[in-house]
């Protein structure tokens, strides 16, 4: 398969081969010898013939050119694969051809294909996944209490920290990581239904022969075709697009505080990122991950659609979910790629973020002082005048504490005003604000500190 120009730059992650027409084709011939050789364990054909068919299997050349006309003129992507395969075995072993593709049919062979390339897939993203969840654990214990100023849509809030902020990120790349895993045994599966899901040809031996295939490619066997009821296959794809989702809003929050206007963060110098301004400094892989999570809704969306396949096979709705399918993993992948090497450069200015709070005048501590004031004054005048002395903080550049001593001292006298420089003095220290979600990124540390699931865990086994 062809990758444009405008996708490989995109890609950070380019080289890695996923879903390509050759993956494609080694995987419908391990099928096919793979099925010749579970049905002769059972016993439903003679040794010889599994033999033959495996050799042939090794041996036929598949021409791409020839597979897309054929299966472009007919329909079935079964006839340019098997049709080769017999050219061989009628040149080598003629009395292998009748065992050939037996009590199987088309999608049997690309259904069972399609799983090895997702298996594949999914190890390169859940690689991906694990690298960029380590990366954000770092970041999160580095800054854990580095304070920064929060955003309640698009407008400052209260203090938060980098560090939470990076570890919340770390904790919803880890859940996709262990519900992809969780997933993976329900979805990527033998398929071996025959020509309607009821597997007459091989009857009682259907079952061993399921599970000696899947052993053999490596794969699951649920005990059931799934030809038209695709909702385990689908869980793992929709799952896949949540983790798109969230790390498109990684995207979004970093390339907003790399902003020069924010200037919080910026990924690590990579020369020159503007063919007309040399000056500029561009998120390059936050760009990346931001253009490659943007088709992953309306895929998910195809994808669903494509559930409703009539029958026992779907006329267009499945060929419809074949098209849509690889593309999905593709854009995960590469924007787990992309923020993985974001991450692992990442640099972060603290004296920004510190400097951002200070240009609020403290009025982003307006909640705390409002409790520190409770006692003295009551919680409704305290707040009343928070909301008319706080935009007087930031025009006059006055710390909205000293406006708020000057009221209690108007109103309340100059011992409470004492009392109150105290209080209020605490409830703008950003150190102390910061305190709370320092706490949070520590305890969500604790329970992301422990390893993910290792790979091995998507050893195959019978569902």
């Amino acid at each position: 398969m062809m990758t444009s120009l405008i996708e490989l730059s995109l890609n950070p992650a380019g080289d890695t081969e996923l879903f390509s027409d050759s993956q494609w084709l080694q995987a419908l011939l391990r099928f096919e010898a793979g099925l010749a050789s579970a049905q002769a364990a059972a016993g439903l054909i003679p040794a010889a013939a599994a033999t033959a068919i495996a050799q042939a299997c090794a041996r036929a050349k598949l021409d791409r050119t020839r597979f897309i006309e054929q299966a472009r003129r007919t329909g079935a992507f079964g006839i340019g694969l098997v049709d080769p395969i017999k050219a061989v075995l009628a040149e080598h072993a003629p009395d292998a051809l009748p065992y050939l593709h037996w009590g199987t049919t088309t999608q049997d062979a690309v259904d069972t294909a399609h799983a090895l390339l997702t298996q594949a897939a999914l190890a390169a993203v859940l690689q991906e996944l694990d690298g960029l969840d380590a990366a954000l654990r770092t970041l999160a214990r580095t800054h854990a209490a580095t304070p920064m100023m929060a955003r309640s849509l698009l407008q400052p809030a209260q203090v938060t920290s980098f560090g939470l902020k990076c570890a919340q990120s770390a904790a919803a790349v880890r859940r996709s990581a262990g519900q992809l895993r969780t997933l993976a045994p329900h979805a990527l599966c033998v398929q071996l239904g025959g020509a309607v899901g009821n597997r007459a040809a091989m009857a009682d031996q259907a079952a061993q022969v399921e599970d000696t295939l899947a052993a053999e490619l490596g794969l699951w066997a649920c005990g059931h075709s799934w030809h038209t009821q695709r909702d385990a296959w689908m869980r793992l794809a929709m799952e896949a697009a949540v983790c798109a989702g969230s790390l498109a809003k990684l995207a979004r929050d970093w390339s907003l505080m790399s902003q020069f206007e924010v200037g919080e963060l910026a990924e690590a110098p990579r020369g020159r990122t503007s063919s007309a301004m040399p000056h500029k400094r561009n998120p390059v892989h936050c760009m990346q991950a931001v253009a490659q999570t943007q088709p992953v809704p309306g895929l998910a969306s195809t994808l669903l659609a494509c559930m409703t396949q009539a029958h026992e096979r779907a006329l267009g709705e499945w060929q419809a979910e074949l098209s849509a399918w690889a593309p999905l993993w593709r854009h995960v992948h590469a924007a787990a790629a992309a923020l993985r090497l974001a991450a692992e450069g990442l640099q972060v200015d603290t004296a920004r973020m510190q400097a951002h709070i200070d240009a609020l005048h403290q009025v982003i501590f307006s909640e705390a002082c409002a409790d520190a004031l409770a006692s003295l004054a009551g919680r409704d005048a305290a707040q009343q005048a928070i909301e008319r002395l706080a935009p007087q903080a930031l025009a006059q550049r006055q710390p909205l504490s000293i406006l708020l001593q000057r009221w209690i001292e108007e109103t309340r006298g100059p011992e409470q005003a004492r009392l109150a420089a105290q209080v209020l003095a605490q409830a703008t220290d950003p150190q102390r604000a910061v305190q709370a979600s320092a706490a949070c990124c520590a305890a969500l540390l604790r329970t992301l500190d422990t390893p993910p699931q290792p790979p091995s865990t998507l050893e195959p086994h019978h569902v």
